[in-house]
């Protein structure tokens, strides 16, 4: 089954987001059971604000949180968007800046349930919550579980 939810997500997001979202660099699938992670090394490099805005613009994710752990320095921030459980895919998207201040590799979570999903999104926003620094964006808890409703 949940090569099945791969093979849509393969279908759709990389002719969305090409920039992004390229099979050729990517790397073996990982399965966890109930969700699997593919991870995209980019072959440019963005700025993390580029990023966000194409995975807003592009293909219309949710931005969950945009973390950065110290206003000293560019790597290390992160962020994550989650597609709309109302259109019927069910992925996530983690970015990290690197040591260039850059994001260089894409990961994507997908899911084989709502709720299995919903509970990621919320794990992943209650540990990020947890670290140092601070949220240029974040969005509550209360918002996400509506988004699942």
């Amino acid at each position: 089954m949940m090569q099945h939810f791969i093979d849509n997500f393969m279908a759709l997001v990389p002719l969305q987001l090409p920039q992004l979202i390229d099979v050729t660099t990517m790397e073996e699938p990982e399965f966890y059971g109930d969700y699997a992670l593919l991870r995209f090394p980019l072959k440019d490099p963005y700025e993390l604000e580029e990023v966000l805005d194409m995975l807003e613009d592009d293909i219309e994710l949710i931005t969950l949180y945009h973390h950065i752990p110290s206003s000293s320095v560019d790597y290390g921030q992160s962020a994550c968007a989650y597609s709309n459980p109302a259109f019927g895919q069910m992925f996530k998207v983690n970015v990290q800046t690197n040591g260039s201040g850059k994001v260089s590799l894409v990961s994507v979570t997908i899911y084989d349930s709502l709720e299995l999903m919903c509970g990621d999104v919320c794990l992943d926003l209650k540990l990020h919550s947890e670290r140092d620094g601070y949220f240029k964006y974040k969005k509550n808890k209360e918002d996400v579980l509506i988004d699942f409703l």
